[in-house]
């Protein structure tokens, strides 16, 4: 394992920041809620020896894991949620895959999908044997794609600057839904349960907030938008929720080009947690 890390230091530092950013400078954007109160407190931080973007969290009984992207060494990193923030594994990633960012998971223990988007290539990469092969399928979102997440039916990803977010199906079917709150390129997207509706988080690369919507099968509505949890950040990349502890987990770089993970709870005058667990489970 320390041999693991040490060859993880020693690619963040001869590849540093190569994260797909597209904005070339800081932009700013303030937006009215529908009249939740949104605030956000962490809980846990953590530094990383990866470059780590786009992130997918899953969890098996009462332990937690989640991947990153790392594009810097092509790899998809497996990390325990607790204990530490571990490395525990790693995947190659497609040889064409090397602008990679999200990761999206399919939930299902018995048949495991990971799909994984590119900035610089056009398709989805999708593997079912850990990253022993790798096949490809239509992105909706094209290069515009980062963020992404599974909400136990549709997949969800962002789609550029000012482009909205697609939820889609590979091969099925695809739908544009328009989120003009968003001032600057999406980053990270995460899905979370919101009442009896789908949540939805987006960060963007150099606006530091938080944006939350709600989805109700037909409607996309702007709840609210909370300043990232940390000061001193100079990117915003990947989001990711898990039910087991009903917070969520997001991954930036500080001004020293150093790579965290903190995790952080988000409250709101209107939301109502619901069983993450139980929500996956009937799916």
């Amino acid at each position: 394992m320390k041999y693991f890390l040490f060859v993880l230091v020693i690619a963040v530092v001869a590849f540093a920041d190569n994260d797909d950013c597209t904005d070339i400078s800081s932009g700013a954007g303030s937006y009215p809620s529908d009249g939740d109160d949104i605030s956000t407190t962490v809980i846990n931080e953590w530094e990383i020896f990866v470059c780590a973007l786009g992130m997918d969290f899953f969890d098996l009984g009462t332990r937690s894991y989640f991947y990153v992207i790392d594009n810097n060494t092509n790899l998809l990193v497996l990390f325990n949620g607790g204990a530490g923030c571990i490395p525990l594994d790693s995947y190659n990633l497609d040889a064409a895959n090397g602008s990679g960012f999200g990761v999206a998971w399919n939930f299902d223990g018995s048949e495991d999908t990971f799909y994984t988007d590119d900035s610089e290539n056009a398709s989805l990469f999708f593997t079912d044997d850990n990253g022993s092969t790798w096949s490809t399928a239509s992105n909706p979102a094209g290069i515009q794609g980062r963020g992404m997440d599974f909400d136990g039916t549709d997949y969800w990803t962002t789609n550029g600057n000012g482009g909205g977010v697609w939820r889609f199906l590979p091969g099925v079917g695809q739908q544009n839904i328009a989120t003009p709150e968003l001032p600057t390129t999406p980053s990270g997207l995460t899905v979370f349960p919101y009442q009896s509706n789908l949540g939805i988080a987006v960060t963007c690369y150099q606006t530091f907030s938080i944006y939350f919507y709600v989805w109700d099968s037909s409607t996309m509505t702007f709840l609210g938008s909370a300043p990232c949890p940390v000061s001193g950040l100079t990117k915003s990349y990947g989001l990711a929720y898990t039910g087991t502890t009903e917070t969520f987990f997001w991954t930036y770089q500080d001004g020293s080009g150093n790579y965290h993970l903190a995790e952080f709870s988000m409250s709101t005058n209107a939301l109502e947690h619901s069983s993450w667990g139980a929500i996956k489970g009937s799916f």
